[in-house]
């Protein structure tokens, strides 16, 4: 019941803030626009985790490894993502669609490698550390107090969520599915937050400035 009351959560939680942001931000510059579609869709991939979760709270053979695959999907490619996205908006650095699937391409191919050399559990407990380290400079570097508070709101539980709760935990002898769930089903709103705050004030700028 646990797992499917998180479950539930983390899929509510990650739909709605990446059609919020989205429907939020829809007339944005192509620049802020492309970094809302890529949280979103690092949400989307976070909700079908979710779903798969929520559906298959007993997977069997084939329901396990499409459970695997959006359990990779979230961690490896979806978190990093968002993290990505943090520091661009923080340093102002502005890439095309292709640029972010290159990246994909990227994180997908870094994964791969690792799995298939049995460096996994290292290169998914590094990872950790430079996801959050992104998302910590990301925030420390957006424009106003308002979205730098959330998004270190928001950078603070996924923190304790990855640190504590994810499968290989640096910082705990084992992981714990349905808190870690939980505790991202809360960042994820405040992460959000903090990026429609940072648009909305660079958004603002341009007008006054054309």
């Amino acid at each position: 019941m646990q797992d499917l009351l998180a479950s539930a959560a983390l899929l509510v939680s990650s739909l709605t803030s990446a059609v919020w942001l989205l429907y939020g931000h829809k007339q944005d510059i192509p620049e802020s626009h492309y970094k809302v579609r890529v949280f979103a869709l690092s949400c989307f991939f976070i909700g079908a985790y979710a779903l798969t979760r929520l559906i298959w709270s007993n997977p069997g053979s084939h329901t396990s490894t499409l459970l695997q695959m959006t359990d990779n999907l979230s961690f490896f490619v979806a978190l990093p993502f968002i993290a990505t996205v943090f520091l661009a908006a923080g340093k102002n650095w502005h890439w095309s669609m292709a640029g972010w699937g290159r990246w994909l391409l990227g994180l997908i191919a870094f994964f791969e490698l690792t799995r298939r050399t049995d460096y996994g559990v290292i290169y998914s407990q590094v990872l950790v550390l430079l996801l959050l380290l992104a998302l910590v400079i990301g925030a420390l570097l957006l424009k106003t107090n308002q979205a730098r508070l959330l998004s270190l709101g928001g950078t603070a539980l996924t923190g304790i969520a990855l640190l504590f709760f994810s499968p290989h935990p640096l910082l705990a002898a084992s992981g714990n599915t349905p808190l870690l769930m939980l505790m991202l089903a809360v960042s994820l709103p405040l992460l959000a937050l903090g990026l429609h705050s940072q648009f909305e004030h660079s958004t603002l700028n341009k007008r006054d400035n054309q």
